[in-house]
């Protein structure tokens, strides 16, 4: 309930004031990490993933899990050029991170920017369109919605 109350307070406050940026991001073959590791291992890979996310994103960014092993990233101020720097900067470093037990992880990136006027979810509809392209493309990369 938390995430449905920030997104609306947060769309609405950047309605005002200009740009407004999300990212879905998903970690790649997560299903694999609970059944070759466990679901402990899965947990820690979570934790350590959002650790990565909080690191890196501005104070003013939000952060939510969305689903199991899905994330979403709401960037007040950032168009979507500048998200999709920012994805990238997530991108490299969770492949970078090195999990007990699990070792490297990577995840997958679709980017959109929230339009004036329009719902939220037409915004997130866009990021998960961007982030399946990613999925096709191969995984651990960053896909906009200027790419659907």
């Amino acid at each position: 309930m938390y995430l449905y109350d920030i997104l609306y307070i947060t769309l609405h406050m950047v309605q005002r004031h200009n740009d407004m940026s999300l990212i879905l991001l998903d970690i790649d073959y997560f299903k694999k990490v609970n059944d070759v590791y466990g679901h402990n291992a899965g947990d820690k890979t979570l934790v350590q993933v959002s650790h990565i996310l909080l690191k890196i994103l501005r104070n003013v960014d939000v952060v939510c899990r969305w689903g199991g092993e899905e994330f979403l990233v709401m960037l007040p101020t950032a168009d979507l050029d500048h998200a999709v720097v920012i994805a990238e900067k997530l991108r490299y470093s969770i492949e970078e991170l090195d999990i007990d037990t699990v070792g490297q992880v990577t995840a997958s990136f679709g980017v959109s920017q929230v339009r004036e006027g329009e719902e939220m979810q037409d915004a997130i509809s866009r990021a998960d369109k961007a982030l399946y392209l990613a999925k096709d493309y191969g995984r651990n990369c960053v896909k906009s919605e200027s790419e659907i």
